[in-house]
């Protein structure tokens, strides 16, 4: 089979591949969509993944085409998504059912090969079947969906309140609209990007504010009537957005940390005492719940299936794998406006 195979820091081939086998308790899906995440832009070009070759791509969607040992041969020719990490199953946090706390974790396209590939083994448990109606490029939303959900579900959301999202790619679009669902009455997406102002008020977000302006903290004053945010989701990961973070909470607000860090981060002491004297409730996040109990991807796929949660529109270029080159610089050109870049086999431009 083809695959986009990471054999260096910033060395990408597309190329033939063993066939992947399949194993007892697994199925052979066959990739239908997979979409870059911002992660994988530093996995390939600048830190790299955690072994030699690898296969990226941990967002993804395809049809099950062939069963191994001991696994329902019905389930071929259904769609599924695919939660990607691979839990140990014997740590604490695994008998608690918190996957995302494992202490010794697998994950497609980081850790082990992912799906930027033709054909994927995956176990049974990971599979989140969807119906027909679902395309698979949505399917493939199902992961960052499901991470923005996670991230809401830790803000407590009641409803009437005000939340403000920092971060305006794909994780605070989903976070921004996963919040409208719950109740929020306004919901104020943070950024710095015009067009993506205009595409969040084209989503239905109520506000938007310029973090790259001075008075941004007035700005989120002003719309909330001098009391801040009852809510403010994170979704970047900078050392500036998690200041404002803490800055445009509410006092007894609450704060939801769920951006990747880029480096090191440090608060001022101004900043750190709007912590203690706002008595504010800092939350961290980390990929989404897969319990029995609760399951972000099944809210997820609920939502798509019922027309609560409407996400196509976050999919703004396709590409097939052999023009990586071309959606890669997509995603890392500044001068082009995407948010989600998506692999499909007949890949076109949106």
């Amino acid at each position: 089979m083809k695959a986009l195979v990471l054999e260096d820091i910033g060395k990408l081939e597309y190329k033939d591949v063993p066939d992947p086998s399949v194993g007892s308790g697994e199925v052979l899906l066959k990739v239908q969509a997979c979409g870059i995440c911002s992660s994988d832009i530093p996995r390939i070009f600048t830190t790299g993944t955690y072994h030699f070759p690898t296969v990226p791509g941990h967002e993804f969607a395809g049809e099950i085409i062939a069963c191994g040992p001991g696994v329902d041969k019905g389930l071929i020719g259904r769609r599924a998504a695919v939660f990607p990490l691979l839990p140990c199953g014997k740590c604490d946090s695994c008998r608690e059912e918190e996957y995302a706390r494992c202490s010794d974790y697998n994950y497609f396209g980081s850790r082990c090969d992912g799906a930027f590939a033709e054909y994927i083994a995956v176990p049974v448990w990971n599979l989140v079947l969807c119906s027909d109606r679902i395309p698979y490029s949505t399917a493939a939303l199902c992961e960052p969906a499901s991470v923005a959900k996670h991230c809401v579900d830790a803000g407590k959301i009641r409803v009437g309140e005000t939340v403000a999202v920092i971060g305006t790619g794909t994780i605070g679009l989903l976070a921004a609209l996963w919040a409208k669902i719950q109740g929020a009455e306004k919901v104020i997406t943070v950024g710095r990007s015009d067009k993506c102002f205009a595409f969040a008020k084209s989503l239905g977000i109520d506000c938007t504010i310029d973090s790259s302006r001075d008075d941004s903290l007035n700005q989120l004053l002003n719309l909330t009537q001098g009391r801040g945010a009852d809510v403010v989701l994170e979704c970047v990961g900078r050392p500036e957005a998690i200041s404002n973070a803490i800055l445009y909470a509410k006092k007894g607000g609450r704060v939801v940390l769920t951006g990747n860090p880029y480096g090191d981060i440090c608060l001022n002491k101004d900043v750190y005492w709007k912590i203690l004297r706002n008595e504010l409730t800092v939350t961290g996040t980390w990929n989404s719940s897969y319990k029995s109990s609760v399951n972000n991807w099944r809210e997820t796929v609920e939502a798509l299936e019922t027309g609560r949660l409407h996400i196509d529109r976050l999919i703004t270029h396709k590409f097939p794998l052999e023009r990586y080159k071309e959606a890669l610089d997509t995603v890392r050109n500044p001068g082009i406006f995407s948010l989600k870049v998506m692999f499909e086999p007949e890949g076109g431009k949106v």
